[in-house]
């Protein structure tokens, strides 16, 4: 499933406004799940080459004012079974603020971080950090887990490093779902 954007007639929308990232200088209201965030554009355009195709479409100028993401009764919906405000919220959150050292951060969000940043497609800038933080959290990660996501998302570091602390484990600690995640010539190998 791709994230996609809502069809352009207005929706009866029961959400609120989220605490930190509804702007009252915000360009467009967007909805993921039921929180509104009301954000400037640019933010959006410079991470993420899903939110640059979204806003070059051209039905989104600033002079209509009954478009789509004007109002809180009509916001830009993003719908992804996968996108939740907890992840977008990280998203918002290392883009906005100073991010958190990476111990701040669950082996989770950072599993769930790295996967909209692709899905999203962010920039590499955006990548890199989620991938520093992985290797400096990778403890929080079995190897097999890391070798699986440096596969997944072709992310050579998290690969090696996933690699090199398993050749460090006994093969009786290696289980079926390690064996699973990391795949079949991985394990072999």
């Amino acid at each position: 499933m791709t994230p996609s954007s809502s069809p352009s007639a207005p929706v009866t929308v029961m959400a609120t406004c989220h605490p930190n990232f509804y702007f009252e200088n915000g360009m467009y209201i967007i909805l993921i799940k039921d929180s509104l965030y009301k954000l400037n554009h640019n933010i959006l355009v410079n991470e993420s080459a899903f939110f640059s195709d979204l806003f070059s479409l051209g039905k989104f100028v600033l002079e209509d004012k009954d478009r789509e993401g004007c109002a809180d009764q009509n916001p830009i919906i993003v719908k992804d079974g996968f996108l939740t405000t907890e992840i977008f919220d990280l998203f918002l959150e290392i883009k906005f603020t100073c991010p958190h050292p990476p111990a701040k951060y669950s082996a989770d969000d950072l599993k769930n971080l790295l996967e909209f940043i692709c899905k999203f497609q962010c920039t590499t800038h955006l990548l890199s950090f989620v991938t520093s933080c992985i290797i400096k959290k990778s403890f929080s990660f079995h190897p097999s887990k890391q070798i699986y996501l440096g596969i997944k998302y072709r992310i050579q570091a998290l690969f090696e490093r996933g690699f090199m602390r398993l050749c460090d484990l006994p093969l009786t600690k290696i289980k079926k779902v390690h064996h699973h995640w990391m795949g079949m010539e991985t394990y072999v190998t």
